[in-house]
């Protein structure tokens, strides 16, 4: 089997390029793709879980939209993204961030919000920083990371919204190596795709 994540049947291909669609042009989250492209494509009827697609299935679509119809801008904002990640996570460098989501795995653009793991054996050191920076910030819902949640804070760096995840420091080795495929990176992981720009 070539893809792992392949869909099985036409309405569950038809789902995921729908989403797909309204990530790339519209900066939906992936919930919120997938539930309005059933919702267009399939009404009100309730669908089996075998006939909805799952993530990776509608980011290798977000992917195809991308190249097919993106290929001019999304490069570069993707790049924009990056950037913005790397100057902020050099700022928390004392929380040995990580970054994780559209800006690692390439997919990002300017709809892309950041999304940020730092680590403190106290979560308000990271509050304190913020407020030491004169940077305004609210709770907001927990940050996701391999199946985990963690509390976190949104607020705006560089015309981003980030969503700023806390973790006890013994969890960053292993979030880190946890996925064999890149979805996060720490800074210097990051530097390397900003110089390789064919990832």
């Amino acid at each position: 089997m070539d893809d792992l994540f392949a869909p099985q049947d036409d309405l569950r291909l038809e789902i995921a390029m729908a989403a797909a669609r309204l990530i790339a042009e519209d900066g939906y989250d992936y919930p919120a793709a997938r539930n309005k492209a059933i919702k267009e494509l399939a009404g009100n009827t309730r669908l089996p879980r075998d006939r909805i697609p799952l993530d990776a299935e509608i980011e290798q679509e977000v992917r195809n939209y991308q190249s097919l119809y993106l290929s001019d801008s999304q490069p570069k904002e993707l790049l924009q993204l990056r950037r913005s990640a790397l100057s902020l996570m050099q700022a928390l460098q004392e929380f040995e961030p990580i970054v994780y989501g559209a800006c690692v795995n390439g997919t990002g653009s300017h709809h892309s919000d950041l999304h940020v793991l730092a680590f403190s054996d106290n979560p308000k050191e990271i509050d304190y920083w913020l407020l030491n920076h004169n940077i305004a910030f609210e709770p907001c819902e927990d940050a996701l990371l391999s199946g985990r949640a963690f509390p976190a804070v949104s607020f705006q760096w560089k015309d981003r919204w980030v969503q700023l995840g806390c973790s006890d420091p013994r969890d960053r080795r292993g979030l880190l190596k946890r996925n064999e495929s890149l979805f996060q990176t720490d800074a210097a992981g990051l530097q390397r795709l900003l110089e390789d720009p064919a990832q």
